[in-house]
């Protein structure tokens, strides 16, 4: 069983930067009063103690669930069940696009200008995974990375993404044993006659061949829906995002064995971790629930919602012509109140009278700037609490 607290843990380092174990607000207040620790970062708060530590004690376990767009993060004591941090990732999407546009260009600069050099595209060594993927895995790494500079990380549990066949739950040896059991009959009529199995979506547009993405119908209906004359009102299940963040699986617990001991499972097995605590479906929650203590988990604070920053900016980029405005600058975590409800978020973007924000609920969502405050100004990744 969970249990949430609607305060967070408070993570702590020394004075020689060692990362300790958090502690309680109350506990962070009263040093910051005594003048025994300062203010190192203002998301996630953390303090740092002036005097040094000779022998920490305690450490946490990373939690990953891993994905294409979302991916689930948490960091968890497992000696005492407290879920110190939890937040998602959210990864970007435009790299292929983008990686495609300055080819072209390149491409086009070069037969401008140097059309007497021959062709020496064919030289370059293929890069695995590719660059769109490859991405995502580092930024994940990231992530990690920079929350081991404040929290005692170690070790990783990872839930890794499968395109195959493996949840137990359904009786079966294969794929077709595993529909055919589950439905037992025709879903359009109910007939237990010339069984056979259909794809929602099929093979050649990249459907996958687990359960999620087949029906059973008998002989007649399969006819009859392949011909147009019956219709089925279910949704199946693509290959698209579950074959990009299998590729890069591999690559992935690579990095992450920088941290210590890697763990992984499969999504099903999350699933009935997850169940098990009670918690609604989301990756923060899939995350948390990767390997859980025997203790009762304790959740400290909101979630956080993620964003990694390009490592480098686009000078003179036509579309921020505005750098600064009104003590606020882009990608800033404010804290703002428009009719009467508080939101916690990051500036997209500056205008004249009001500032837009990208929040849990909106990607932009305006509010005027002296009703924003500044909570901090990220260097190369953005938190932001979900309240």
């Amino acid at each position: 069983m969970a249990v949430f607290f609607n305060f967070p843990k408070v993570f702590v380092v020394d004075a020689e930067g060692k990362p300790l174990l958090p502690c309680h607000p109350a506990r962070a207040r009263k040093f910051l009063k005594a003048g025994k620790a300062v203010v190192e970062r203002g998301c996630p708060f953390t303090i740092r103690l002036k005097r040094a530590v000779e022998n920490p004690v305690g450490a946490l376990r990373a939690k990953v669930k891993d994905g294409s767009k979302r991916v689930g993060i948490a960091l968890v004591n497992e000696h005492t069940g407290e879920v110190v941090f939890r937040g998602t990732l959210l990864q970007r999407g435009n790299v292929s696009r983008l990686l495609t546009l300055r080819r072209e260009c390149r491409r086009s600069r070069r037969y401008r200008k140097v059309r007497h050099r021959p062709c020496r595209n064919l030289n370059r060594r293929q890069v695995v995974p590719p660059p769109s993927v490859r991405q995502k895995k580092e930024a994940v790494y990231r992530v990690l990375a920079d929350l081991a500079k404040v929290a005692p990380i170690s070790g990783v549990d990872v839930m890794l993404v499968s395109a195959g066949v493996k949840n137990p739950a359904l009786p079966g040896r294969n794929a077709r044993e595993k529909v055919l059991n589950r439905d037992g009959a025709c879903v359009l009529c109910g007939s237990k006659e010339k069984l056979q199995r259909h794809h929602l979506i099929p093979r050649s547009r990249g459907g996958t061949d687990t359960p999620l993405n087949q029906v059973t119908l008998c002989e007649e209906c399969h006819r009859k829906l392949h011909a147009g004359e019956a219709s089925l009102d279910r949704r199946g299940k693509t290959f698209v995002w579950t074959a990009h963040a299998v590729l890069g699986k591999a690559y992935l617990l690579v990095l992450l064995s920088r941290f210590g001991e890697v763990r992984t499972c499969e999504g099903w097995q999350t699933k009935e971790w997850r169940e098990g605590l009670c918690l609604p479906k989301s990756h923060a929650n899939d995350a948390a629930s990767l390997f859980p203590p025997e203790k009762s988990v304790k959740f400290f604070g909101s979630e956080h919602l993620i964003w990694p920053l390009r490592r480098r900016r686009w000078e003179g980029n036509p579309t921020k012509t505005c750098e600064k405005k009104g003590g606020f600058r882009h990608w800033d975590v404010v804290r703002a109140v428009r009719a009467g409800r508080v939101i916690f978020g990051c500036v997209r973007s500056l205008k004249a009278r009001a500032m837009t924000l990208r929040t849990a609920d909106s990607d932009n969502f305006e509010v005027s700037y002296p009703k924003a405050r500044l909570l901090h100004r990220p260097r190369g990744l953005v938190y932001v609490p979900v309240w």
